[in-house]
């Protein structure tokens, strides 16, 4: 996921949470790096704001979760060279406190 501080990232992950069977509330990763959720899918729910470096990342576990459930990535433009190519990215661009536009792209390549 693509976008700045405030623009609906977070609420994002919950709808798709919701909308993949989580029942638990879902709050940003940012203290504890990943949150993990449990519906029809895991779901692991990053946060790379912090994330400066590949040590940085490495530390996260990042790599342990690949290829076992959805990853949702907040500030994803921070490891953006460590993304899978087959991916689909979300960007967010807040326009004003009750509106966003949201690009969705790599949906149809996965």
């Amino acid at each position: 996921m693509f976008g700045g501080l405030g623009a609906g990232k977070t609420a994002f992950t919950r709808g798709l949470a919701r909308g993949l069977g989580v029942d638990d509330g879902v709050s940003s990763p940012t203290f504890a790096l990943v949150n993990e959720y449990e519906g029809k899918f895991h779901i692991y729910h990053f946060d790379m704001y912090r994330i400066n470096s590949y040590d940085d990342l490495y530390s996260t576990g990042f790599f342990d979760y690949m290829d076992t459930g959805i990853m949702v990535i907040e500030w994803s433009e921070k490891i953006e060279a460590f993304l899978p190519e087959q991916r689909i990215t979300v960007t967010i661009k807040y326009i004003s406190e009750t509106e966003r536009e949201i690009t969705i792209e790599g949906a149809e390549e996965i």
